[in-house]
């Protein structure tokens, strides 16, 4: 299976990955074939791309880091606890520390651990997928920087609600697909001060944790809002927070911008270390998701077409790839696989567009 851009899919084309709404239920089975009905669908509610099964790339295992029944879980406890502060200043806190202790443990069970899977949501429950995906590559990067399990809870709380603040404002600002008027951004901005707020008033909130959702739009060049921090004056919760919020955001495509590839949200961030971001963090953030993510189509420098089977931490450039077409576009039958680990004379030059 391989990822295929919303507008690349097309009817008969066969769904290898279920979707999931913001409150755990499914939109799409694995399975469906499509028909231009559901294509129109689920383009209404937002969703960007899909999993389809690909008869010349095979079959492909791509694990998420977490479990599916948990991730489900924190997305219906976030929603549930997002939704609830607009009646009801309060969250459950103990399902909310339950379910961050339940990614922790997973996570801390997987020693090798990198991002392959991209995530697939409606982009009208944008929010809750979000902070979910937030709150796991955080978790992630607390583990590269030798976080212990108790800092590991309090920082994956912090990045669960980093956004609390944007149930509070009007849904006219969060959901533009064009770039915000400056009225619009000043209000947007607010979401910072209002999540700190609403986070800061709950009984047994550690105030370390609520200050993710006041400073994680600070830079540590302090350029950044609403107080225009600066290096260490950061949280260093919230400084993980900047990284790994930007990142879902450019890969999923955010705001109405176009999906960036996991490679060229990582070229962007690691372009702007030490001027809105941590270098720490990049550092470690950088080993957590893969660059070319299994099921990338690929070119390499031989000119054959291949697609990514297994990558390496170690080595994130260099996956091993199933090489499908030799250099005059030509099905090799079979397919062979290469290790671009083993093979320094062969490399990677270029992402073929996802729906070829």
């Amino acid at each position: 299976m391989r990822a295929v851009p919303i507008d690349k899919v097309r009817a008969g084309m066969q769904v290898s990955r279920a979707v999931y709404g913001a409150s755990g239920e499914t939109l799409l089975a694995a399975g469906v074939t499509l028909t231009p009905r559901y294509i129109q669908r689920l383009q209404e509610l937002g969703v960007l791309a899909l999993y389809i099964h690909d008869e010349e790339v095979g079959d492909l295992e791509i694990n998420d880091v977490v479990s599916e029944k948990t991730r489900l879980q924190a997305l219906k406890i976030t929603k549930e606890a997002m939704d609830n502060i607009r009646l009801n200043p309060d969250l459950e806190l103990a399902k909310v520390n339950s379910v961050v202790n339940d990614i922790v443990e997973e996570l801390l069970s997987n020693k090798d651990i990198i991002v392959n899977l991209v995530d697939i949501r409606a982009m009208n429950d944008y929010t809750f997928g979000h902070s979910v995906n937030v709150a796991i590559l955080s978790l992630i990067t607390g583990i590269a920087m030798g976080y212990e399990r108790e800092k590991l809870c309090k920082l994956g709380t912090g990045a669960l609600f980093h956004d609390i603040g944007n149930t509070l404002l009007p849904e006219n600002v969060l959901n533009q697909d064009r770039p915000l008027t400056g009225e619009e951004e000043n209000l947007y901005q607010r979401h910072t001060v209002l999540g700190f707020e609403v986070l800061r008033k709950l009984e047994n909130f550690s105030l370390s944790v609520a200050h993710v959702a006041l400073q994680h739009h600070e830079r540590y060049d302090g350029t950044g809002y609403p107080r225009q921090l600066q290096k260490g004056a950061i949280n260093e919760f919230a400084r993980i927070v900047a990284v790994t919020d930007l990142y879902d955001k450019l890969t999923s495509g955010w705001g109405g911008q176009p999906r960036c590839l996991p490679f060229q949200a990582l070229e962007l961030i690691i372009a702007n270390r030490e001027k809105f971001f941590h270098p720490d963090v990049v550092e470690n953030f950088m080993n957590t998701v893969a660059v070319f993510p299994i099921g990338t189509l690929i070119m390499l420098n031989t000119q054959e077409k291949g697609v990514v089977v297994q990558t390496y931490k170690e080595y994130p450039t260099r996956p091993r790839v199933r090489v499908l077409a030799d250099s005059g576009g030509k099905r090799m039958v079979p397919p062979y696989e290469l290790d671009l680990a083993l093979n320094p004379n062969c490399c990677i030059v270029r992402i073929l567009d996802e729906g070829n």
